[in-house]
């Protein structure tokens, strides 16, 4: 399988999203270059071949190992009105669904923040944001295991990459540009009218729904659930044994064993 290589990218056609580009051979992170770049225009990105301090959700660190993978952030400038709307990770996730997709069968949603392939982890999001007044500097990054590589024992039965289940060589750089190309029409949707204008695309791939999981709450605890639905800002709504459909805004999802 080719690594390829990120710069310069194949022609890309969107209008805004990847126009301005930055690469970097290491980061210790995309985000905290994103948050940084103060003069990044709308849609500006960030990629780096390696990262030395990638993370996750809940401060998790995010496996960065040189020219296997996709570490990518972008920056986003929406008027405040549009910053403010919840749901920006799911419709991001929807954007890496549809152009992964087209590389592999049996791709999926967990919500809230991972795509996913046989039960495995194939890509994940992190969505911050500063604010100065009413001036919102938000940035989204992503991370797409594309290659094969050697996972630590923590990730070895969790983890997975795309040329595992692709029937074609894999090519970093293509790869990238088919997700910006994928996810500007769902944040152009996301944007006009909020996690409702995606709600039906993403419950539709979304593998969380219909089956039993555990919910972690914020404060550690953890119970059985049933996820059965979206609520029209991305919340989950689900039942528990005693309960009727429950909202969780935020935690995180596991199936159940």
């Amino acid at each position: 399988m080719s690594t390829g290589a990120l710069q310069p990218l194949p022609p890309l056609r969107t209008r805004w999203l990847g126009q301005q580009h930055e690469h970097h051979e290491s980061l210790p992170s995309t985000n905290d270059r994103a948050l940084a770049w103060v003069d990044a225009r709308h849609g500006a990105l960030v990629t780096a071949d390696a990262q030395s301090h990638g993370r996750g959700r809940h401060g998790r660190s995010w496996h960065s190992p040189p020219g296997a993978n996709l570490y990518a952030s972008i920056v986003l400038r929406p008027p405040p009105v549009q910053a403010r709307r919840p749901g920006l990770a799911l419709a991001v996730g929807l954007g890496l669904h549809a152009a992964l997709s087209r590389r592999v069968d049996g791709v999926g949603l967990r919500w809230p923040n991972d795509v996913v392939v046989a039960g495995r982890k194939l890509a994940g999001i992190l969505c911050e944001a500063r604010w100065q007044g009413e001036a919102a500097h938000v940035v989204v990054g992503f991370g797409i295991d594309v290659l094969p590589q050697p996972w630590p024992p923590e990730l070895a039965a969790i983890a997975t990459s795309l040329a595992q289940h692709a029937e074609h060589p894999i090519d970093r750089a293509t790869v990238l540009v088919e997700v910006l190309e994928a996810l500007e029409p769902c944040l152009d949707d996301f944007f006009a009218g909020g996690f409702a204008a995606v709600r039906e695309r993403y419950e539709a791939s979304c593998v969380s729904l219909g089956r039993p999981g555990w919910i972690t709450d914020a404060d550690g605890s953890r119970r059985e659930v049933l996820p059965v639905a979206l609520d029209a800002d991305g919340a989950l709504l689900v039942r528990g044994d005693h309960e009727g459909l429950v909202r969780i805004d935020a935690g995180e999802l596991l199936p159940a064993p």
